[in-house]
């Protein structure tokens, strides 16, 4: 009787113990299907990732691309397009304006690939990075040494052309001139630079102003700023200064000496400031009025330098390709 209760208690609990034992075991193997397809499903293959890569690229989500394309040569060291995301790297710094940090990317490229499709444009790179920064002698040494490091007359003459149109920015037309003339006959005739060089004969006919004639004018308040267009400065120049002037005077006149000798100093910074900036006009208009000329060739002979890169190689394309 007692034996027959205890079998009739203990087998619902072995039940309930082997139940919750394969339920047990069907959720770890369900957990370890889900981990194994989860694992699968995010798996990324090189292509992937720098399919997403150009992608934030493309979209112009450079810090993005940037850090992507970092991820792709650290998980894919081996692959060809390596020295691709490297250069990718640098216009990503480029176009979001860091040309410091551009710059160093683009010369440890031009250190480790040498004089391949790589390392040249990266070369050109450089020299647009410095040419971003105003650092325009950084810029033309650069691509002076590129030009003695290479036998090539194509590569050489677009390192003419490109120190050319550095040398225009700078404000160095003779320079300009010669590097454009160094150019070789076939290619300047492709690329219309015969042409360009006798625009350049038209540099005489930029509108200029004489910084000694300003500063002469500026004996008479306001009389620079007049000289170089400014007609507010000018007469703001010349009512201060007439002001102080006539303080001066009454001051002195009236035998208030001591206020008279504090005017007579304010008056003297200003009037020097007035021949300094007379002076200053003259420079800023003949800077603006070049800078307006280099522009107007640009748009004429439509001179950029444009990055295009494929799967395979690195293209560095300007408007006249040689």
């Amino acid at each position: 009787m007692i034996i027959h209760k205890l079998r009739k208690i203990s087998f619902p609990s072995i039940l309930f113990q082997h139940t919750l034992f394969c339920f047990l075991v069907s959720m770890l193997m369900y957990d370890g299907y889900q981990a194994a397809h989860a694992q699968a499903s995010f798996e990324i293959n090189a292509d992937k990732q720098m399919d997403y890569a150009d992608y934030c690229f493309e979209n112009q989500d450079y810090m993005t691309a940037a850090a992507e394309y970092k991820k792709f040569i650290y998980f894919f060291p081996k692959d060809e397009r390596v020295v691709i995301a490297e250069y990718k790297i640098g216009m990503s710094y480029f176009h979001d304006k860091f040309y410091i940090k551009a710059l160093n990317q683009f010369t440890h490229i031009l250190d480790q690939n040498g004089l391949t499709d790589a390392g040249i444009q990266s070369a050109f790179m450089i020299s647009r990075c410095y040419q971003r920064v105003r650092n325009y002698p950084s810029a033309i040494d650069n691509l002076v040494y590129l030009k003695q490091m290479t036998a090539d007359t194509d590569l050489i003459d677009r390192v003419y052309y490109y120190l050319g149109w550095l040398y225009l920015e700078s404000g160095d037309f003779d320079q300009a001139r010669s590097a454009f003339s160094s150019i070789s006959v076939p290619n300047q005739l492709d690329s219309n630079t015969k042409t360009l060089a006798d625009h350049l004969s038209g540099q005489g006919n930029i509108p200029q102003k004489n910084p000694i004639t300003a500063g002469i004018l500026s004996i008479i308040p306001g009389g620079g700023y007049l000289y170089c267009g400014r007609y507010r400065d000018a007469l703001v120049s010349f009512l201060i200064n007439s002001v102080l002037i006539y303080g001066v005077y009454e001051s002195f006149d009236k035998e208030l000496y001591a206020i008279g000798g504090i005017l007579a100093v304010v008056e003297l910074g200003f009037y020097a400031g007035n021949i300094y900036g007379g002076v200053s006009s003259a420079h800023k208009f003949n800077k603006i009025k070049q800078n307006e000329f280099v522009q107007n060739l640009k748009k004429e002979f439509n001179a950029d330098i444009s990055i295009k890169i494929n799967s395979n190689d690195i293209l560095l394309g300007m408007t006249y390709h040689f």
